[in-house]
């Protein structure tokens, strides 16, 4: 990569071993996800995305939290507003009906590749910065990946939503967190890769955080009176079972320790402050965001391989399946994604 990367502070880590022992030690491992640029094309004020299900509903919006006070509970209002709707040229819609998680034989999965096609830095209604920006070879790997478990999803008999329809398509993170909420999605995941970081740095993080001393602590962003706390903890709690499912299946399918983790934004401008993915604060269904770390030897850009991208996916679609079951149904096998991805390149 080409850019130098801006200086990241270390994030807490938590092994989750192959039997997800209840006593989790406490690590560090440094973050990443490509670099911020410092300065890119004109801010986008909007975003393609993909269309809502027909039974969307306009998308609730979180306020911001009063500065100076942490733990404060942001309240919840209704917005009558939404961006405009995108082409309908997508082909992982689902049907017609969405719902939640065992509300119906279908449950919604939402599917969010990493990165956008163009820089995006616009404002939240709450007032936090909205920020994302083109990252190679990252965001091909991912949506590539992010493809193949929606079609082995849909095989398995879910509903799936992809939060961009192309790799190059920009989409803001506000966008992204109101598909899933117009689709009632029972899980949404978020699928990035690291090429900064080596095979030993594979993470998982949730909506509920890690403990430290064994409490849980306020999941924010934002600085100020800007500064938004993330309090929906049913929420959180079904994120967290899921990450701990998805780390588990990981775990397995990569034949390495996946940890759960938390992230850390102090320090990293243009983005705000806070210890959670924005997606994940600005939406109300369960959201696990995935990290793998992609570095090869010592090269930023040398892409994946077709191995290491089927494993990767094979570890995502399990967890899932494992956090929304669907009925007695066999995944989709480690060869079939294997041929999808093949095909992809």
């Amino acid at each position: 990569m080409s850019r130098a990367r801006s200086p990241r502070r270390p994030r807490l880590i938590v092994p989750v071993p192959l039997g997800l022992a209840p006593g989790l030690a406490l690590g560090l491992a440094l973050a990443g996800c490509g670099s911020v640029p410092s300065a890119g094309p004109a801010p986008v004020s909007t975003a393609t995305a993909l269309p809502a299900p027909t039974t969307a509903t306009a998308p609730p919006t979180v306020a911001a939290t009063p500065s100076g006070t942490p733990s404060g509970k942001p309240s919840v209002t209704s917005s009558a507003s939404a961006s405009a709707r995108p082409s309908a040229r997508v082909s992982t819609r689902p049907s017609s009906t969405a719902g939640s998680g065992g509300a119906t034989s279908h449950p919604v999965i939402v599917i969010d590749p990493g990165h956008s096609g163009r820089s995006i830095r616009s404002r939240t209604v709450n007032g936090l910065l909205d920020v994302d920006y083109p990252n190679q070879p990252e965001m091909r790997e991912v949506f590539d990946v992010s493809s193949c478990v929606a079609a082995g999803l849909r095989s398995d008999g879910y509903r799936v939503l992809l939060t961009k329809a192309h790799e190059s398509s920009s989409v803001s993170l506000t966008e992204r967190a109101r598909i899933a909420d117009r689709a009632h999605a029972a899980l949404a995941i978020s699928v990035h890769d690291d090429h900064s970081q080596g095979p030993t740095f594979q993470a998982v993080y949730s909506q509920l955080g890690l403990t430290v001393d064994g409490r849980h602590h306020a999941m924010w962003r934002g600085r100020g009176s800007h500064r938004t706390v993330f309090d929906q903890p049913s929420v959180a709690r079904a994120s967290d079972r899921a990450a701990r499912l998805i780390a588990r299946a990981r775990s397995r399918a990569e034949g390495r320790p996946v940890r759960l983790a938390e992230e850390n934004f102090a320090g990293r401008p243009p983005l705000e402050p806070g210890n959670l993915a924005l997606v994940q604060l600005l939406t109300h269904r369960p959201w696990v965001y995935n990290e793998l770390g992609a570095r090869a030897g010592g090269s930023t850009t040398s892409e994946l391989t077709v191995a290491q991208e089927t494993a990767y996916a094979q570890g995502l679609l399990d967890g899932a399946e494992a956090a929304v079951p669907n009925g007695d149904r066999s995944p989709a096998t480690r060869a079939s994604l294997g041929r999808c991805l093949a095909a992809r390149r």
